[in-house]
């Protein structure tokens, strides 16, 4: 139905053998300089690319594009609390090029709104929960024009896209390493399903190594 569009998810990561996207310390340096530039052109195949807020805190990435000549597109941001800070990259980096967008509830403070709107954000309040309604916030940025996103985010966030089983496609880059730990951020966290056959399914559409390194690209099979 027209009201009930939604754009393309592709979920993007980088993984080790074992499915972890981060160390116990955080530490994300999983990609080589060959996959980081097979991302930043993927990158410039979107018209956004969406993270969280942990991201933005612990990263403080600018989200931009390397390598490539591109037009530029929307840095999405899930922030509940609007907790991100007013310096971070995703505000101050190259605004103009990259627009930013945070989602956030009803629950949000006004006075934080109007602090993160004065410097250029647009600030979109989805959902009444503690967490941000993602269900609802799919059609309001299809109405902005945002067709494609690039889910770039951690193993949170990327529960909550599998959950409400709206990534259409998936590529891992997996790294010839295992790093272990019950602390270490796996590919998909959260609360999990209780039984396989309610998770999503996905085809293998494509496999490519070299130096042995992995990457797979899947997309979601119709049920």
């Amino acid at each position: 139905m027209k009201g009930n569009k939604r754009p393309y998810i592709i979920l993007s990561a980088a993984m080790t053998i074992d499915g972890k996207i981060a160390s116990k310390t955080g530490d994300i340096e999983i990609s080589d300089e060959e996959d980081w530039m097979a991302v930043h052109k993927l990158r410039t195949e979107v018209d956004a690319i969406m993270v969280g807020k942990s991201s933005i805190i612990q990263d403080n990435p600018k989200l931009h594009i390397k390598f490539y000549d591109h037009k530029g597109y929307y840095r999405i941001v899930l922030d509940s609390t609007l907790s991100i800070p007013i310096e971070s990259n995703v505000v101050r980096y190259n605004p103009e090029i990259y627009p930013t967008i945070i989602a956030t509830t009803e629950n949000a403070s006004m006075e934080r709104i109007r602090e993160f709107e004065s410097n250029n954000i647009e600030v979109i309040k989805s959902g009444t929960g503690s967490r941000v309604d993602i269900i609802k916030l799919m059609p309001i940025l299809y109405k902005k024009g945002i067709r494609r996103i690039l889910l770039e985010g951690g193993g949170n966030l990327n529960w909550s896209f599998i959950r409400d089983n709206i990534v259409d496609e998936i590529r891992i880059f997996i790294a010839p390493w295992i790093v272990g730990g019950k602390d270490a951020v796996s590919l998909v966290e959260g609360e999990g399903f209780a039984k396989m056959i309610e998770s999503p399914r996905y085809s293998l559409i494509n496999v490519t190594n070299r130096n042995n390194y992995v990457i797979l690209k899947y997309r979601k099979m119709k049920r």
